[in-house]
């Protein structure tokens, strides 16, 4: 079900006029631990959770679930990317509140070691 909602909003931004010259397009949205990010550097990192260290103590981000959301939202993901180093930071494709809240996720191909 998620999945389809998330296919059904990018053709809905894909095909808006007021969304850009069409830079946006599903080739360059990757999945990775059910989270879906835009492939590509996300310019500077100001959330927070990252910049504060607390990504240290919490690692997949537990703390930042909210008791009444149901979904699992994890902080770091385990998956490809094209970044050189093993963790590279990437955008949140935004579909519900706490992913507009939550706009970073932290890709990694093999798990952290911080």
């Amino acid at each position: 079900m998620r999945r389809f909602l998330i296919v059904g909003i990018l053709a809905l931004v894909a095909a808006s006029p007021w969304y850009g010259s069409g830079s946006a397009s599903a080739e360059n949205i990757r999945t990775a631990g059910g989270q879906s990010y835009w492939e590509g550097p996300p310019g500077p990192v100001t959330d927070p959770y990252w910049t504060s260290g607390q990504y240290k103590y919490d690692p997949y981000g537990y703390m930042e679930r909210s008791r009444w959301d149901p979904e699992y939202h994890p902080m770091t993901v385990i998956g490809p990317h094209s970044g050189k180093e093993n963790c590279v930071f990437r955008r949140r494709v935004q579909i519900t509140s706490w992913d507009y809240q939550h706009p970073i996720l932290r890709v990694c191909r093999k798990p952290p070691k911080d």
